[in-house]
């Protein structure tokens, strides 16, 4: 196995939403295309299906799809050694996948496998690769080495160059039902009390809300409501707010209140009160139009994020904004 800083998180458990990607590919697990962008939203799994879809395809006797877990194949993928393996990911606290670890896929794919059926590659998050990297990738795309499957996974695909993504097959990973996410949610030990809240603020992502919950974000969100509900009154002022937002996390804190923005106006538009409603009653409903502008400033302000942007500045334009904005008479 190449690329020994990549952690394959391995897990045994399939997630109840994957079922239906696993039945379509278990009927061609031998006729895969040479390359799958697995995408879609942050917390459905894309990595542990990846991981297990490579464990599959290295395995001596896989059964309908699945790893047997037990042959000599499966023994050198969990403990991390397999030769015919190459992981890629981010270095320690590096934040792209550099050309180097691209060019070294080049000498990987140009031997026969070892023990295997094929030659496995796995890049996560592959959105991290820079223009360099993912240039490189693309001439293994181009001409594929016999026998070499790629895994490419990314919640963000339209971060990857088009070339890049026009020469791989699509395995799109949608949000379950409501219900199959929150069923599978309340069986996790680490998720607090009134896991369809944590569901709701996940977007439907039972990992993401899995994992806001262990972070303690519900509480964090109540918070964040009520500090807009101190502005609003006049109670609190935006720069002390800021400063508290700012220790919470910029990117958290905009991207809930993109969602919350975004409640009011749906609010507005069907004809009755947000349903996010720890903020007080009538007064606090906003002009339509000034919501409009609003969010679309916070789209903005986000989308500038890791630039050379002072984040506090951005998080004290923001919530003066806010305090700003006009209410319905």
């Amino acid at each position: 196995m190449t690329g020994n800083n990549f952690s394959t998180i391995y897990s045994t458990e399939r997630y109840p939403w994957h079922a239906a990607l696993w039945s379509a590919l278990e009927r061609q697990l031998d006729r895969l295309p040479h390359a799958l962008l697995l995408r879609g939203r942050p917390g459905l799994g894309k990595h542990a299906f990846a991981v297990q879809l490579a464990q599959a395809l290295l395995c001596d006797q896989p059964q309908s799809g699945v790893a047997c877990g037990t042959c000599h194949g499966c023994m050198l993928f969990i403990v991390g050694n397999h030769p015919d393996f190459s992981g890629i990911g981010l270095i320690e606290d590096a934040k792209i996948i550099a050309i180097d670890q691209i060019r070294a896929l080049s000498d990987f794919l140009s031997l026969r496998p070892h023990t295997a059926r094929h030659k496995v590659v796995l890049i996560s998050p592959a959105e991290a690769m820079n223009l360099n990297a993912a240039n490189s990738l693309l001439k293994l795309l181009e001409e594929p080495p016999l026998g070499s499957i790629l895994l490419l996974v990314t919640n963000h695909p339209a971060r990857l160059p088009a070339t890049v993504r026009s020469r791989c097959s699509h395995l799109l990973f949608r949000s379950p039902a409501r219900a199959v996410g929150l069923a599978w949610l309340q069986t996790r030990a680490a998720v607090p009390d009134q896991p369809e809240n944590l569901l709701e603020i996940a977007g439907g992502a039972p990992l993401l809300a899995e994992s806001l919950g262990q972070e303690g974000i519900a509480e964090k969100h109540i918070k964040l409501y009520q500090d807009l509900d101190a502005l609003g009154r006049g109670r609190d002022e935006p720069v002390a707010c800021a400063a508290r937002w700012k220790g919470l996390g910029t990117r958290l804190c905009l991207g809930w209140l993109y969602g919350f923005v975004a409640d009011l106006i749906k609010g507005h538009l069907a004809g009755q009160q947000a349903a996010v409603t720890h903020l007080s009653e009538q007064k606090n409903k906003y002009k339509i139009s000034e919501l409009y502008g609003f969010i679309d400033i916070i789209h903005e302000y986000y989308r500038q994020l890791g630039s050379t942007l002072d984040e506090l500045l951005i998080l004290e334009d923001i919530l003066i904004r806010w305090t700003r904005l006009r209410r319905l008479q």
